[in-house]
């Protein structure tokens, strides 16, 4: 583990990757010169004071989660991010309004909020009174603008070098434009249920779809670039990165999920390590933009 104090202000030249440090992301943000992250996916508390009262375990509360200067963090991202790049913010419904308006004031262009199934359903209190929860809110914006990155992710339903209209560009083999609404067989969802936690030792009451935050990194990003995320949590932003060949960098504040995510990059490391070698042994061709397939990394 990292100690606070012994942190300097990284030089551009010198900023660190494939780390993560037990602090606030106040503390790491500030050491981190203007304009030096390639993208920022990231789910930060949403100041709600979450708990779950029908879990047989419950989770302690999140660091955080009784308020953080949103406003603050909005600045700091803008701050940090490149020109011309991608930002991703988990939000809810209810702080929706607020987070978008701290985002806007930051200087961020916000372009859609996306809405992805979750792996789980979700309740928010009232069972008997209100809709149960089974999709997760992320904004997307922009600093400056950057178009997505051609992937190999999704199929286009027509052959490819169809014209749908006169005049326009034929259509390729692979998407090169998204739905905001990914639900449904075709598209990975955005958390992970309680037996895949169960399967995998991993305890953490928001964890992420690694899988699913791929296919983001993969959209906005080119490999080695760098991905923040200030807000780690179990490690799926990291985790994530790795798989598609792409460096990270991040904080968690909490030791526990610190050393949770310490743990979970280090075993899927050795996944790609044992993916690549076995590539490399019968010849197998690695999917596009990641080391030795990020889609053979296991579904929620």
């Amino acid at each position: 583990m990292k100690e606070e104090n012994a942190l300097p202000v990284f030089p551009e030249s010198g900023l660190p990757r494939n780390q993560i440090y037990c602090m606030d992301y106040l503390e790491l943000s500030r050491r981190l010169p203007d304009g030096s992250v390639s993208m920022i996916l990231t789910d930060p508390p949403y100041g709600i004071g979450y708990h779950n009262s029908f879990a047989s375990c419950p989770h302690p509360p999140i660091a955080g989660d009784d308020g953080i200067d949103y406003g603050h963090l909005a600045r700091e991202s803008w701050r940090i991010l490149q020109e011309d790049a991608h930002a991703y913010f988990f939000t809810r419904f209810d702080c929706y309004p607020y987070h978008y308006s701290c985002l806007k004031e930051a200087g961020f262009s916000i372009k859609n909020c996306l809405v992805v199934e979750k792996g789980t359903v979700g309740g928010i209190g009232d069972l008997q009174g209100s809709y149960a929860n089974n999709s997760e809110w992320i904004i997307f914006c922009q600093k400056g603008r950057r178009t997505f990155s051609r992937t190999t992710l999704l199929q286009n339903r027509k052959k490819e070098g169809s014209r749908y209209h006169a005049g326009r560009e034929a259509s390729k083999k692979y998407k090169t434009r998204f739905n905001a609404c990914w639900f449904g067989g075709e598209y990975p969802k955005a958390t992970c249920n309680s037996t895949w936690q169960k399967k995998h030792r991993i305890r953490h009451p928001t964890i992420k779809n690694a899988v699913f935050l791929s296919w983001l990194i993969q959209i906005s990003s080119q490999p080695g670039e760098l991905v923040f995320d200030g807000f780690m949590g179990s490690g799926s932003t990291a985790v994530a990165a790795a798989l598609c060949g792409r460096d990270y960098l991040g904080a968690e504040i909490c030791p526990e999920y610190f050393e949770m995510a310490q743990e979970r990059i280090a075993q899927s490391m050795k996944g790609v390590e044992s993916r690549c070698q076995r590539s490399s042994l019968y010849g197998a061709t690695p999917a596009a933009g990641s080391p030795c397939s990020a889609a053979a990394s296991p579904r929620c």
